[in-house]
């Protein structure tokens, strides 16, 4: 499988390699509009949202959530979650890969429920509405990774399965093959933002990536901005922002190095950049983590 670079947020592993599962209770922060911010990861993630009104964006789709709702996010999908500033959003994910439930070989349970689900070939939202059914197991989820009793791995694997027979009995009547231009979309969608990574540290332009994938600018922005609801420019300060934390974070450099070699030649500039997106300056986010 393609490797895809992950962004600050998704650095810490969910889980480890014998138990690649992580439970997270969050409170959003109320001060911005984005609530989960644009990423991907190799992981599955199951979102059941208890307080708040928002957007789930996923790949080039947009589906509103409220309380109550339970979002299915494939692995490798690209998404993000936008609400309203100064409005409460909490919810709790359960992040997993597809190793801890999946079947190894070609049995039924694998080929008829598991890998339809785990690659969402449905032809309905990944959101279920008043989804109350999933509440409970979810809760035992939360609890049993909070307390790590005796067998809790188990007991999260069996809870996972049951989720997974409950939303396959919800959707199965809209399954379908995958969509090969779905399919496309979100590939070249991953290539630009790789693309994108690879040339961080240094001048981007618009004309440069747009000959590199053999479209127009015009075109080029429509289809970042309606796969990811951000324009290249912003992804790319974003990514530039994320790796210059992590030099805050480990080194001691001095933050105009750090902005230099990040792709930011103005340090103005960097520092409205940082705060745009961490809502604190270089300097103060290195004093926070040091």
């Amino acid at each position: 499988m393609e490797q895809y670079p992950i962004l600050l947020e998704e650095q810490i592993a969910h889980g480890n390699a014998i138990f690649p599962c992580a439970v997270y209770q969050v409170d959003a922060a109320i001060d911005t509009a984005e609530k989960i911010y644009c990423h991907w990861h190799h992981e599955l993630e199951l979102l059941f949202i208890l307080e708040g009104n928002a957007v789930l964006h996923i790949g080039d789709h947009s589906h509103p959530i409220h309380s109550g709702d339970f979002a299915w996010i494939p692995s490798n999908a690209v998404h993000m979650v936008l609400g309203e500033t100064n409005t409460p959003f909490r919810f709790i994910a359960i992040v997993f890969h597809p190793e801890l439930i999946q079947s190894f070989g070609n049995d039924a349970v694998q080929d008829k429920y598991l890998t339809p689900l785990f690659k969402w070939q449905f032809h309905h939202p990944c959101v279920l509405s008043a989804a109350s059914v999933y509440l409970p197991r979810i809760l035992d989820i939360v609890a049993a990774y909070q307390e790590k009793t005796a067998g809790y791995e188990l007991f999260i694997k069996t809870r996972l399965l049951e989720i997974c027979s409950l939303v396959y009995g919800q959707v199965c009547k809209f399954q379908v093959s995958k969509s090969t231009s779905k399919n496309y979309r979100t590939s070249l969608i991953k290539d630009m933002m790789l693309y994108l990574q690879a040339q961080y540290n240094k001048a981007v332009t618009l004309s440069q990536m747009a000959a590199h994938f053999h479209i127009s600018k015009g075109h080029l922005c429509r289809f970042f901005k309606e796969m990811t609801n951000m324009s290249p420019f912003d992804y790319l300060n974003y990514f530039r922002v994320s790796k210059s934390a992590r030099l805050l974070r480990e080194t001691d450099l001095s933050v105009s190095t750090i902005a230099g070699q990040t792709g930011f030649n103005n340090i103005s500039y960097y520092n409205r950049t940082f705060r745009k997106y961490m809502h604190m300056t270089p300097g103060e986010y290195r004093r926070s983590v040091g």
